[in-house]
């Protein structure tokens, strides 16, 4: 199911007012609420193989590319799922953080485009893959990482009374000494 949800942007107008030293106008600023679409392909109870998924998203993001080429709207798109049991290697990452034999996985394993370390999905674990053009919030990839972090600890504490945070130099939200998110991008 793909449901469409409305969220806020915002631009700024320069306006004109008297200062209080001068008859000159001076440029103010408002701002104004766009709305935005958020595509969001909403299949969280459903347990999605990685590679199908894996495979959604690269057709998605040569959707965005073509619309961005032809000077079209961009829209966000959020998936969310979970995976059948398996694990996937960031560009980092390497086999030795396996506990087991590589030629012998007990799940599928991928190694994929993202940044990160290793890291196992499974039922019960909801995975969401935002896709976005960066052009459209803020060009800054720690800005980036942050706010979906942000995100993270404010769902968690909003909706599961979750007191989570970061860990200063570390990518992810934690409580205590547990990790309870992993996020690893590809730009």
């Amino acid at each position: 199911m793909i449901l469409a949800a409305t969220t806020c942007s915002f631009v700024s107008i320069p306006l004109k007012w008297p200062t209080k030293s001068s008859h000159r106008s001076r440029p103010a600023k408002i701002l104004l609420s766009l709305k935005r679409t958020c595509e969001c392909l909403d299949l969280h109870k459903e347990l999605v193989p990685y590679g199908v998924a894996w495979n959604w998203q690269k057709g998605i993001v040569r959707e965005k590319r073509a619309l961005i080429e032809r000077n079209e709207g961009c829209p966000d798109t959020l998936l969310v799922l979970q995976h059948c049991p398996v694990y996937t290697l960031g560009t980092g990452s390497s086999v030795e953080y396996f506990n087991f034999d590589l030629k012998d996985a007990p799940f599928d394993v991928y190694r994929t485009e993202r940044g990160g370390e290793v890291t196992y999905h499974g039922p019960g674990q909801l995975v969401m893959y935002p896709i976005l053009n960066l052009r459209n919030h803020k060009m800054d990839l720690h800005w980036y990482l942050r706010a979906l972090e942000e995100v993270v600890i404010r769902v968690l504490d909003s909706t599961f009374s979750i007191k989570a945070s970061r860990v200063e130099g570390l990518t992810g939200v934690w409580a205590g000494d547990q990790k309870l998110a992993a996020i690893g991008i590809k730009v």
